[in-house]
């Protein structure tokens, strides 16, 4: 419903440059309900895979981490902020940027012998209050 009213907002979220949640939760009030689901990937291009599947009216936060073992309940690593997404955004850009942050969890932690480990995304479906929309546009 929100995509038939606005949909110029799904050609502003992770297109041209990253968007990070807390930019737009400053600024509008964000309805952030409901239960995370877990995307495991195998490599970078299955971010592409990640956002077709994604639905088509909907906006999306994504908490990206790398997991050891692939158990959500054991000690895991978060690469950044929560980043919007929808079924519109750029998926090089957002594999560039995790690429990114993945270069510099490395470097920081030195941990090139690492054999495996997982990136995954933590991600659910959130809501703009539409009359807190209408005063930041």
């Amino acid at each position: 419903m929100f995509f038939n009213q606005h949909p110029e907002i799904f050609k502003l979220i992770s297109i041209k440059d990253i968007s990070l949640l807390s930019d737009l939760d400053q600024k509008i009030n964000i309805l952030k309900h409901g239960k995370f689901k877990y995307y495991k990937m195998f490599d970078i291009d299955d971010i592409k895979n990640f956002i077709n599947n994604l639905d088509n009216d909907k906006i999306y936060t994504v908490i990206p981490f790398i997991s050891f073992n692939v158990r959500y309940d054991e000690p895991y690593t978060v690469l950044s902020q929560q980043i919007l997404v929808t079924k519109q955004s750029n998926s090089i850009l957002i594999g560039n940027y995790i690429q990114d942050k993945t270069n510099i969890f490395h470097e920081q932690c030195d941990i090139d012998s690492l054999k495996s480990y997982y990136t995954i995304f933590k991600y659910k479906s959130i809501e703009i209050n539409f009359q807190s929309y209408k005063k930041f546009s």
